[in-house]
């Protein structure tokens, strides 16, 4: 038929595939990025690089560090100023500095206010190629956090009235510093230092193989308990905040200090008497000297004991699969390197279980017990080694018997008279 063509054939799946079988599992986070995503590059958006280039050197300065040594420093500077807003937060609450002037904190305040908002009208400016792009950035994680953080400010200014009652907002851009933190990727690739000789005696190789599994173990999991730490300091310093504010009170002009709903003074009086509960409670060690009252505080300590029960659990689980990974690949090296260079045809048989039944051996000298395993595998390997020996004695005689029915053929096909050797064979 004039202008037909041929379908391409669609072969289905072998009987063996795991396509319709197989449940598809989401990739799991690795980067912190992943649960708190950063701005979108210009790279991944067409649309961003069709700007004027200022725009473009605005948004690499705001958003890549790593694109100029000028980046670097505003990142750097704008990660001190949150560190020490978070600081002068605290500090604001200790009950000590009550008696510096309110116009001294008001004075650091408006400093830190104004350079943050000149940060987020930068940002603004990098992202306004397109309205789409501003609208994603402004209601993004990071965008919500920074206008949280610098808008009760203006609202205390113009209205004239103290938001600080009901929560301080800018204790929030501690999130922030989730821009510093960049998961350190290790190498996994164990460098082991040399085995002791094998004259040194038992229990010290195995001390010193002990210490050095325990300190590989520590130094390659130290990444991953600073990162733990870094969450710590960054939940104790965001919860303990939380649990001041709902649970301070009122403050009482004649006591100077702050009362709870029963009239007794709060024990919640200073964002640092907040962390110690935050602390304690994160450690599961519960001494019950601090306890909070109303409901919210209440509210606000449940997912700090979940965050205990997991603090405790992942620096366990860290530790413990670097140790069972070290141990397992030193143990292998060193076998290894006793099969490479072997003492003797005996040892090459019994060197699978010279370790473990001389350190059997020393541990019963102490004990005086033996284990019955290791004896038995002893009492196997030299039953091979007999047996090995009557195969070779055997395979001995039987090349002797051989050489003797030679030394008849000869003699008989030696006979006058008689038949060719072959037929007198026969």
């Amino acid at each position: 038929m004039a202008g037909s063509f041929e379908l391409t054939r669609i072969r289905p799946p072998p009987l063996n595939s795991n396509r319709f079988t197989e449940e598809y599992r989401p990739p799991s986070p690795e980067d912190v990025h992943d649960v708190f995503p950063l701005s979108t590059s210009y790279d991944d958006h067409p649309e961003l690089t069709m700007q004027p280039p200022w725009k473009r050197a605005l948004y690499e300065l705001l958003e890549q560090p790593t694109s100029s040594p000028s980046a670097f420093l505003i990142h750097m500077v704008t990660t001190i100023l949150i560190v020490v807003s978070a600081v002068v937060t605290v500090l604001e609450t200790v009950p000590t500095f009550h008696s510096i002037s309110t116009r001294i904190w008001f004075g650091v305040e408006t400093t830190l206010v104004a350079l943050f908002t000149v940060e987020y009208i930068a940002r603004c400016v990098a992202w306004s190629s397109t309205w789409m792009a501003l609208l994603g950035w402004i209601f993004s994680f990071y965008g919500v956090i920074d206008l949280l953080s610098v808008l009760p400010y203006y609202i205390e200014v113009l209205l004239q009235q103290d938001t600080s009652v009901f929560f301080r907002f800018s204790i929030l851009r501690m999130f922030r510093l989730l821009r510093v933190f960049r998961p350190f990727r290790y190498n996994h690739t164990i460098l082991l230092y040399a085995f002791t000789p094998s004259f040194t005696p038992l229990t010290s190789q195995f001390t010193n193989r002990t210490i050095e599994v325990m300190y590989l173990s520590v130094r390659r999991s130290q990444h991953a308990l600073l990162a733990i730490g870094f969450f710590v300091v960054m939940i104790l310093t965001v919860f303990s905040t939380l649990l001041y504010f709902a649970e301070r009170g009122t403050w009482d002009e004649v006591l100077e200090t702050f009362i709870n709903s029963d009239g007794d003074p709060t024990q919640f009086s200073s964002i640092p008497a907040a962390a110690w509960f935050v602390l304690v409670t994160i450690t599961t060690v519960g001494y019950g000297e601090i306890t909070p009252r109303s409901f919210l505080g209440r509210l606000v300590t449940l997912p700090i004991l979940v965050f205990g029960l997991l603090l405790i659990t992942l620096p366990s689980f860290v530790l413990g699969r670097e140790f069972s990974l070290v141990w397992e690949k030193m143990t292998l090296d060193r076998r290894e390197n006793d099969q490479e260079n072997p003492d003797s045809p005996i040892d090459i048989l019994r060197q699978p279980l010279r370790t473990s039944y001389h350190q059997d051996i020393h541990s019963a000298s102490a004990s005086n017990f033996k284990h019955r395993g290791d004896l038995s595998n002893l009492k196997l390997a030299q039953n091979q080694t007999e047996l090995s020996t009557q195969i070779g004695d055997l395979r001995e005689q039987m090349e002797a018997q051989g050489r003797s029915i030679e030394r008849l053929l000869a003699l008989l096909e030696g006979r006058p008279g008689g038949k060719p050797g072959k037929e007198r064979a026969e």
